[in-house]
């Protein structure tokens, strides 16, 4: 092949791998995305399970509230009276139940809040993918070109070509 020709060739296949490059960078984004949505519907199913859990203890601590209220009532006591031990008994029992609850709950907005936070890391992460991809397309692409002109050398466009203007004296030529 002559030079021209293997030039051509090294701009064209640069050209074709900048594509690649960009086309694999794009890909790397969309999975990032796809990964960032995954991610955040996990957080959500987290939570929504995390809330159920609280529901579920506030339900057993009414089950047991109505159980000792029951027990008292068949022990002779009043159930309700204020300050006396079937009293004390429930507001321990509410206390720790609330508590309980209030720890799910908190646990939700944690799993909700923390999914956010690695989607918003995926979703950086293909901004930087497409970002790169692109840096290394316009690298490829100026190596083709610089390949290219080392292949077939033009005055002016690599440095290298020499001219060899001037009428030869004495047996040697001078170089312009």
């Amino acid at each position: 092949m002559s030079g021209p020709v293997l030039a051509a060739v090294a701009v064209v296949t640069g050209v074709m791998s900048a594509k690649a490059q960009i086309d694999a960078g794009k890909a790397q984004a969309n999975q990032f995305r796809a990964e960032a949505r995954q991610t955040e519907l996990q957080g959500r199913v987290e939570a929504l399970n995390f809330k159920r859990q609280a529901n579920a203890v506030m339900k057993q601590t009414e089950r047991v509230m109505a159980s000792n209220v029951a027990r008292a009532a068949a022990g002779n006591m009043n159930p309700l009276a204020s300050g006396q031990t079937p009293d004390l008994i429930a507001s321990l029992n509410l206390r720790t139940g609330v508590s309980d609850a209030n720890l799910a709950r908190s646990n939700a907005d944690m799993a909700k809040s923390m999914s956010k936070y690695q989607a918003d890391q995926l979703r950086t992460a293909a901004v930087n993918a497409n970002r790169f991809a692109r840096q290394q397309a316009f690298i490829t692409i100026g190596q083709s070109i610089a390949s290219a002109g080392y292949l077939y050398p033009t005055p002016g466009f690599t440095g290298n070509a020499t001219s060899t203007a001037g009428a030869s004296t004495g047996g040697s030529m001078q170089v312009v």
